[in-house]
Formats: C-alpha cells, sequence, structure tokens
C-alpha cells in the first residue's frame, strides 16, 4: 500500500489523545507555534512570557514548556524543525488547552532568487512532500493553506511587506535536489520548508484554525546553495517576526 492510501476518516485511532493527556484547567484563546531558542531566551530576559506553571508537553525525548505571553490568554512553544514534532504539537496543545486556534512562523529557503533575505512569505498552498499529512487528509498533490487571505490582510493592516506563493513542505532537508527544485518551481512554489502541509492538514482535521508565514532565509535558486541569513538573523529581526506572530493571534 502506498503512503498515498493512508487516510482513514475515522476519528478514534487505537492511542488518542484522551489516553496520553489529561486536560487541563487551563484555556488558550490561541498558541504561536516558534522555532527559535534565540527568541525564547530573549522573550524570558525581557519578562515577556512566562511559564505556564506546571504545564509541558513531554514526549520520550523532549519536553516542550507552553509559556503565556504576558498581558493575554496566548499561548507560545518552542518546538523542533519538522512536521510530526510540529503538527503534533498542534494535536496535544489543541487537546490540553481546548486551543483552536494557531499561528507558526519560521525561516524557509527561497526558490526565487528575486525574493530578498528576511522578505516575508505567506504561504497560500503546500506541496505535501512529508509523510504526515497522508493520515489526516485524502491524498492530494497541494494542500491550502485556508487562512492565507487573512494573515495577508493583517499584514496589509500592519503596513509590513510581503509576498504570496506556494511553498514545497519536505522531510529530507539533504534531498532537495535540483531536479525536484525545479519540478516545485514550474509549479509556483516560492520557497520550501518542512512543516506547512502537515499542519495544514492536522488542523483541518481537527478543526483548528491555523494561520502561517516565514521568512526568506537561504536561497536554493542560484548556481550553487547561497546560506543568506540563516541562523545569523538578527535578534531585533527575529523578535519583529515574533511580535508580528503576536499580533495575527490577538487579531484572530
Amino acid at each position: 500500500m502506498s503512503i498515498i492510501d493512508s487516510f482513514d476518516s475515522e476519528k478514534s485511532s487505537t492511542i488518542n489523545l484522551c489516553d496520553v493527556y489529561p486536560i487541563s484547567e487551563h484555556t488558550l484563546d490561541a498558541c504561536i507555534i516558534n522555532f527559535s531558542y534565540k527568541i525564547m531566551d530573549a522573550l524570558l530576559e525581557d519578562d515577556l512570557i512566562e511559564l505556564l506553571d506546571g504545564e509541558t508537553i513531554k514526549s520520550v525525548a523532549c519536553k516542550y514548556p507552553i509559556y503565556i505571553c504576558k498581558g493575554t490568554n496566548i499561548g507560545i512553544v518552542k518546538t523542533t524543525i519538522g512536521a510530526p514534532i510540529a503538527a503534533g504539537l498542534i494535536e496535544e496543545i489543541g487537546h490540553v488547552f481546548s486551543c483552536n486556534k494557531f499561528v507558526m512562523f519560521g525561516s524557509c529557503g527561497g526558490l526565487d532568487k528575486d525574493i530578498p533575505s528576511n522578505k516575508l512569505i505567506v504561504p497560500t498552498h503546500a506541496y505535501r512532500d512529508e509523510g504526515m499529512s497522508y493520515h489526516y487528509a485524502p491524498p492530494s498533490d497541494y494542500i491550502e493553506v485556508k487562512n492565507h487571505a487573512k494573515v495577508s490582510q493583517i499584514l496589509t493592516d500592519l503596513n509590513i511587506d510581503f509576498v504570496k506563493g506556494k511553498t514545497w513542505t519536505t522531510d529530507a532537508f539533504y534531498r532537495e535536489t535540483r531536479r525536484n527544485m525545479q519540478r516545485r518551481r514550474s509549479e509556483g512554489c516560492i520557497a520550501v520548508e518542512m512543516e506547512v502541509s502537515a499542519c495544514q492538514a492536522v488542523a483541518d482535521f481537527r478543526k483548528h484554525e491555523f494561520y502561517n508565514f516565514l521568512y526568506r532565509a537561504d536561497n536554493l535558486d542560484s548556481s550553487q546553495w547561497d546560506k543568506g541569513i540563516l541562523s545569523s538573523i538578527s535578534m531585533d529581526e527575529r523578535l519583529k517576526h515574533y511580535f508580528i506572530a503576536l499580533e495575527i493571534a490577538k487579531r484572530v
């Protein structure tokens, strides 16, 4: 059986969220999913977030503490890269904290050399080159990022420049071959990342709302890989992205 035959519309599984996590007395209006420990360290140092006492999503390999953005009822969690972890946190946080709105932001690789470094990108559709989404949605090449229009409107209202387009979600970081890159480019993809299609599929299946924006870090549309600002973006820019995510969370 191919992976594209994996989808089963049955809601119950052999292991269910209620088997693993009790529902917390805390509820969240929304939760921000962030990938940067540097952002989390800066927010803690500036006293902008606080630990939701005793509330941690746990796995055998790692713990994911849940924080509150001070002055709000909006949570924030730092995930690691990759579709299973990021999308799994949507499952778990949604269940534990009765949360149905998620804002995710992070870096991506550019597939269009005309998109400058640090430019914000709003994904409209994501190519499903990962395994998780096929367990949450019927097979298709792309999944629509349903709230892209809402994110675009908020950025416009904030006078923040951005571009919209398709993105390529892939598990295989070291197998982004030039041939596959050209295929995705020919279909209109302007960026490559590792989580969006899976997170959207999980959100759709669980009837959550998912909001996403990216910033262009490295660039693949060149004769050789251009690292760009990957891992070297300034702290001011990192925090700017956080405050954009927070504003989106407040407005939705």
